[in-house]
């Protein structure tokens, strides 16, 4: 068993990072960069199609919101319809993840009875609330009821529960579910079980409707992250797994789950692509929206005139070209027409910003006035 690390979320952007034990270096978590990296094409009309019921069926209490409010807040209540609906599902998964999770750590335990099993209670801005159509409290109780009949089907021996592990080299980690031993199974040349002396997989259990082609590679991830949490901190090897393997819960599926043994050909290809993921995710986030430099045409006297301040947004110099042009300035000659002690005058420019417009008008060849021009070397570097 193990205890999952606290993993950090930017409140604006949803990224989750775990703090690696060793050195306290963020690693991004498996599936912020698989959620980075997929293409949801169904998700604009889904999301569409939810705003445009919302306002069918509440067309009067979103037309007295409108003459109270205005039109902006109308709008507004309609599209967060479907975020709502997304988040109503993720926290109900979310829910029945921390059901499983007692459960497995209450049968895991040597000494546990049934008296000691203690069920974590249905948040309360779950309880009532619809599930496509059905009360939360049913939904989350088929999955459960499909967890169960699993355990009570495939009589799993459970090694690891919310594992968090990392993968020094990538810079990733992420919180596995479940690392299982299935006795009397083996592995078959079709990808699927056959009788055997015993078979560990790596298992995710997955709660949405909707599958995604990026399971396998967030399982791929876990399997190979050669580092594990420990519950009282220290770091472990992860525990070896023969295969990576999703049970999915859902009521509409026999017995309320479907477990989808992943093979080792399509592992080891899910593998490669999670790897190609990786690269992408950090290589756009390191690439700035702004595609290029901003150019202009020729003057009449053959030469080309400065950048302007505001088109050296994302070039490296933070805060120094917007504190310029609230100050007034335009354009880089009319900044270094101006000594050190004249702009020193102006609100905003301080000696820490006069290093940063130095920086900036060598970079273009250019200079304060009364001001040498910077050194050939130290333009460069």
């Amino acid at each position: 068993m193990s205890s999952p690390a606290t993993a950090v979320t930017d409140p604006d952007t949803g990224a989750r990072d775990y703090p690696y034990p060793r050195t306290g270096e963020m690693f991004t978590s498996a599936t912020t960069v698989l959620n980075g990296t997929e293409g949801k094409p169904w998700l604009p009309g889904w999301a569409a199609g939810i705003a445009a019921e919302y306002a069918v069926d509440n067309l009067v209490p979103l037309a007295r919101l409108k003459r109270t409010v205005g039109r902006p807040e109308a709008v507004a209540q309609a599209k967060k319809q479907a975020a709502l609906i997304r988040d109503r599902k993720r926290d109900t998964g979310g829910y029945v993840h921390d059901v499983v999770e007692a459960l497995v750590l209450w049968q895991a335990s040597p000494e546990g009875r049934g008296g000691d099993l203690s069920l974590p209670l249905l948040p309360d801005h779950l309880k009532g609330a619809d599930y496509d159509g059905e009360p939360v409290e049913d939904v989350a109780g088929w999955m459960v009821e499909g967890y169960l009949n699993w355990v009570s089907d495939f009589c799993p021996e459970f090694l690891a529960a919310e594992m968090t592990v990392f993968h020094p080299g990538l810079k990733v980690a992420g919180t596995l579910d479940q690392i299982v031993r299935l006795p009397r199974l083996g592995i078959g040349r079709s990808g699927r079980f056959v009788p055997g002396s015993g078979v560990t997989p790596c298992v995710d259990v997955k709660t949405g409707k909707h599958l995604s082609v990026t399971w396998p590679e967030q399982v791929a991830i876990y399997r190979r992250c050669p580092e594990c949490l420990m519950p009282l901190g220290e770091l472990r090897l992860t525990p070896k797994t023969d295969c990576g393997a999703v049970l999915h819960l859902r009521p509409e599926h026999p017995r309320g789950y479907r477990f989808m043994l992943i093979s080792g050909e399509d592992d080891n290809a899910a593998w490669v692509r999670a790897q190609e993921a990786i690269r992408l995710y950090r290589g756009r986030r390191a690439t700035k929206s702004k595609p290029g430099k901003v150019c202009y045409p020729l003057r009449a006297d053959g030469t080309i005139r400065p950048p302007r301040l505001a088109d050296l947004d994302g070039e490296g110099y933070g805060q120094v070209p917007g504190r310029l042009v609230k100050a007034g300035y335009e354009d880089l000659e009319q900044v270094a027409a101006k000594t050190a002690g004249q702009l020193l005058k102006t609100k905003g420019i301080k000696d820490k910003t006069l290093d940063g417009i130095r920086a900036m008008l060598a970079d273009h060849d250019l200079h304060l006035a009364g001001e040498a021009p910077a050194p050939e070397a130290a333009v460069a570097a």
